[in-house]
């Protein structure tokens, strides 16, 4: 699975980085490519917002959002991270949100929870950075950016720590979003992102047929699913946790 990290100028700029930029098959719109998910790829769209006293600390808040299901995660920092640092917190909290939500929507149960886990933790990840911006993501970064400023306002407090980071983002993700301004096909962020971890992580653990979809598997969410499924599977995870 490859993993594109796209980085803002603000970003780049923040944490002192030289990143390449997003090709551009016609070489138009360069530093503004759209970015995509799909089958083997996930794609995350990052900025970083200030705040804080102007005359005292100055806090910062990296937003990411997820090309396909515009999932918003909010992540805290005092500092610039490293951008191994970023990294590892961006994926480390894209499992735990993932697997989250899995169990509460009732996909799986607690005893299928380590299963899932392993299967995250097992796949072979190919993590790319750029510096580049998907304006039709960025939009949905700037309401994310709105939301934590009006929050600080709300709350009189300077930055939002991890618990506060995490609740806030749950309720940007419940609320309907749209791509293209089609409001006629408006979505909830926390559903597409359980149905691309389902999909991605749960193989073998679906309670329910799908049509087209191998029994015990939940569906593709993507169109671009090759016949050939080369999801992780799950049943060597079970053998070995059954010895």
């Amino acid at each position: 699975m490859d993993i594109i990290i796209s980085a803002s100028n603000a970003l780049t700029k923040w944490m002192q980085l030289t990143l390449p930029r997003q090709p551009s098959p016609d070489g138009k719109r360069i530093g503004t490519q759209p970015l995509s998910t799909g089958f083997a790829q996930v794609a995350w769209q990052c900025h970083v917002l200030e705040h804080g006293n102007k005359r005292g600390a100055r806090y910062h808040t990296v937003i990411a959002v997820e090309a396909y299901s515009r999932y918003a995660i909010l992540l805290p920092f005092t500092r610039p991270p490293t951008q191994v640092e970023l990294e590892k917190v961006l994926l480390e909290r894209w499992g735990n949100e993932a697997l989250h939500l899995a169990l509460n929507s009732g996909a799986i149960n607690d005893d299928e929870l380590p299963l899932m886990a392993d299967c995250f933790a097992g796949q072979a990840c190919h993590t790319r950075w750029v510096n580049n911006t998907d304006l039709s993501i960025n939009g949905h970064i700037a309401d994310a950016g709105q939301w934590v400023q009006q929050t600080l306002a709300h709350e009189g407090m300077e930055y939002l720590d991890d618990n506060h980071c995490y609740g806030l983002g749950m309720h940007i993700n419940q609320l309907y979003k749209t791509v293209g301004g089609q409001r006629t096909k408006a979505f909830r962020p926390m559903i597409r992102l359980l149905d691309d971890a389902l999909f991605r992580f749960g193989s073998g653990l679906a309670a329910t047929s799908y049509p087209d979809t191998r029994v015990g598997d939940f569906p593709c969410p993507y169109p671009d699913q090759p016949v050939c499924n080369n999801v992780v599977e799950l049943a060597p995870y079970r053998r070995r946790r059954a010895r």
